[in-house]
């Protein structure tokens, strides 16, 4: 018996330990790269650098002012900045999300060759950011790229901009968008395609007994039982007003300021890296702004999603 019972408090102990190291992990990582960071960004808010002593000394609200005059300042990108965000949660939610969903309910109706698309839509998701840019950036050279050379051909080369669609201020931004297009919706179709594949037939089946068209049926049936899923995009693309930056950093690079392709994100992250330690405060200031903005906002969206696109169980 005390043999038994000392193996059994082995056991647990060695269960204890187990747990205790798994779970270690995810608490260090998020004491670590949460709470401290926050803790962190919030109190420089309210610092300042001083040059003199190469020492952070509190300066109350004169950050938060200073980010306001550089808001109202003639010649400032930040009020671009502002504006190129918030248009890319407009364009995910009102166009990329509805071409994801179509063509989802395209594959999903089994179109001819829709395992080929379903490949051609989701490769760009599964390749480098940094190699889809380029690709995409070539696609659109004025000099050896497809697309002007097409445009060309058919008589439409002088629609070319001398600098190029990414050194064009009339067209840099919405190449940024348009390549959002590209990447995006190969993700979402993925997930769309899923959740329709789990939409019971005798639904579907039963619907057309009665003559449902398939536009009704995408309206009525599908979009209604899948919505749980769409909301959750929906929401994904809340979150990118402000964590946009990869996809306008690697197609703009250092001309993003003179075509006005920036967003926060590379607003924040670019400031700090080219300004040094004194201007890290100021980016620290516009991340709890945006933190004291998006945190409302997202649980906005939730419940507006939660209301109009409920999760079905079937």
């Amino acid at each position: 018996m005390n043999t038994s019972a000392r193996k059994k408090r082995k056991k647990s102990a060695a269960e204890i330990i187990f747990i205790s190291v798994m779970l270690s992990v995810p608490v260090v990582h998020f004491c670590l790269f949460w709470v401290y960071i926050n803790a962190d960004t919030l109190l420089m808010s309210f610092q300042k650098f001083n040059m003199d002593n190469a020492t952070w000394v509190y300066n109350g609200f004169g950050n938060y002012k200073e980010l306001w005059l550089e808001l109202t300042k003639p010649n400032s990108v930040l009020p671009r900045a502002i504006l190129n965000s918030f248009s890319v949660f407009l364009w995910n939610d009102f166009v990329i999300v509805p071409i994801s969903v179509t063509c989802a309910f395209a594959l999903y109706k089994k179109v001819p060759l829709g395992n080929v698309y379903k490949v051609v839509f989701f490769l760009p998701s599964i390749i480098s950011a940094t190699v889809l840019t380029l690709t995409y950036s070539f696609m659109f050279d004025t000099t050896l790229g497809s697309i002007p050379e097409l445009l060309r051909k058919i008589g439409l080369g002088d629609i070319i901009p001398f600098d190029g669609y990414f050194g064009d201020k009339a067209y840099a931004w919405w190449m940024v968008l348009l390549y959002g297009v590209w990447s995006g919706i190969g993700y979402n179709i993925v997930l769309l395609g899923g959740a329709m594949t789990r939409v019971p037939e005798e639904i579907t089946e039963a619907g057309q007994l009665d003559g449902l068209t398939a536009m009704k049926e995408f309206f009525f049936v599908i979009v209604p039982l899948i919505g749980s899923t769409i909301g959750t995009l929906l929401l994904l693309g809340t979150t990118v007003i402000f964590a946009y930056f990869l996809p306008p950093q690697l197609l703009l690079g250092g001309s993003a300021d003179v075509v006005g392709g920036y967003t926060i994100a590379m607003y924040i992250v670019t400031n700090v890296r080219s300004a040094g330690t004194a201007q890290m405060a100021q980016g620290a200031t516009l991340g709890v702004i945006c933190a004291l903005i998006g945190t409302p906002l997202v649980f906005i969206c939730r419940t507006l999603i939660d209301k109009y696109l409920p999760a079905y169980e079937y």
